[in-house]
């Protein structure tokens, strides 16, 4: 099959449950409204005057708020809460972020939106990822589903930061925010009318099927489960570290520069800040597509191997004076190894866990991403300051993908 077809590529999307269609993409417009927020807030309100001390405790409240609402939202689900439901409730929490951030002047205001915005991540993305199985039918797998939903989202980020980078340069940096609520309105419209009108009652039917797949019925009310899911909740906190170092660290190393590697200019670090978003939108369907169909092992055992190869790249890169290649270089097996993981861990997580307590599984694995966004840039941070480069911190990193290799052979 050639990938890159058009009408391949339409045949393949048209294989998909029209509600599992709408899911994909509310899941895109809502990426491309998060992706500005994301990226570009902590520029704005530098250029406010607020310190890195102030930026830096606000994601942190947004990492607080967004721990908690996981934990609840999960409950809510496995109570049979609709995710819609859920997903909309998000929507409006995120609005109204937005509408603070967009008039916010001061430290107290922008803290009461990382708040709002965290907590609407918290509540979404448990319900975005259950939303998935539970929308695929016998015909279709949910590591298909993931494959495509996570394209969605890589991309969705990309446009969303691209808009943004628009606005900067057209002195409208705040845009973000209108564009995210516009967003926000157009989720509601899929989720409000057009998933309605499709009339697939996926829910209740996939529920059965999933249940008749992994046969995962849990016999008493227990959490053996969980000691089943420790090895992929652990590598899964280990790899949204390795995300939130890539999203926090990593530029600062480049902008540090290495041992013999220069300095790189503020303009040279967000070119290719957004190198790495657009290789992630490119990579993320095909390796997806291409992995479908191998064991959960093998691809996380690939994807740390990947990763490992990546860190190499960038801790030779320090000792370079033209280190930026090599850079560039590692760019390509660090994509490859979280568009490996972002499907895989998902889907893994849903196969793994009990039916009654999906909903609980899927807060614990989103709950990894919060706990790596409180902790992994604190601590990398601390080691820069003690060292002035970078190079210790991807060397440690590497012997952790090695250590973590022989765990990922537990993963069913």
């Amino acid at each position: 099959m050639n990938l890159f077809s058009t009408s391949n590529f339409s045949n393949y999307w048209e294989r998909f449950p029209v509600s599992l269609r709408l899911i994909i993409k509310a899941r895109l417009w809502t990426a491309i409204g998060a992706g500005g927020v994301l990226y570009l807030s902590p520029i704005i309100f530098n250029s406010l005057g607020f310190s890195a001390e102030q930026i830096g405790s606000g994601i942190t409240t947004a990492a607080f708020a967004g721990i908690t609402t996981r934990f609840g939202t999960g409950y809510l689900l496995d109570k049979k809460i609709s995710y819609r439901k859920a997903i909309i409730f998000a929507c409006l929490i995120a609005i109204l972020s937005d509408f603070i951030f967009f008039y916010s002047q001061n430290y107290l205001a922008y803290l009461c939106g990382q708040f709002f915005l965290g907590a609407a991540a918290g509540i979404y993305w448990p319900s975005a990822e259950l939303a998935i199985p539970l929308n695929c039918d016998n015909q279709i797998k949910s590591s298909e589903g993931y494959s495509l939903a996570r394209s969605a989202d890589a991309i969705g980020v990309t446009i969303g930061v691209f808009l943004g980078t628009i606005g900067t340069y057209l002195e409208m940096p705040r845009i973000i925010y209108l564009i995210d609520g516009f967003c926000m309105l157009y989720v509601f419209n899929i989720l409000l009318n057009r998933l309605g009108i499709s009339k697939i009652k996926a829910e209740p039917k996939n529920k059965f099927d999933i249940e008749f797949n992994y046969k995962n019925l849990d016999k008493k009310s227990n959490l053996k489960w969980v000691i089943k899911l420790f090895p992929l909740l652990l590598i899964t906190l280990f790899v949204t570290g390795v995300m939130s170092l890539l999203q926090s660290i990593l530029p600062l190393d480049l902008a540090n520069g290495g041992i013999i590697r220069p300095p790189f200019t503020e303009q040279r670090v967000a070119t290719l800040v957004a190198i790495k978003l657009v290789l992630l939108a490119i990579f993320q369907w095909p390796v997806g597509y291409i992995l479908r169909y191998k064991e959960p092992s093998f691809k996380f055992k690939l994807c740390l191997i990947s990763l490992l190869i990546g860190f190499i790249f960038l801790s030779l890169s320090n000792l370079l004076i033209y280190g930026y290649l090599l850079i560039l270089l590692a760019f390509i097996p660090l994509t490859i190894s979280l568009c490996i993981f972002l499907p895989s861990a998902s889907d893994s997580i849903i196969k793994s866990s009990p039916i009654k307590y999906q909903g609980t599984a899927i807060a614990l694995y989103s709950q990894c991403f919060g706990i790596s966004s409180l902790t992994v840039p604190w601590m990398a941070g601390k080691l820069i300051d003690k060292f002035d480069t970078a190079i210790q911190l991807w060397l440690v990193v590497s012997l952790i993908c090695i250590a973590l290799v022989p765990i990922s052979k537990n993963i069913k």
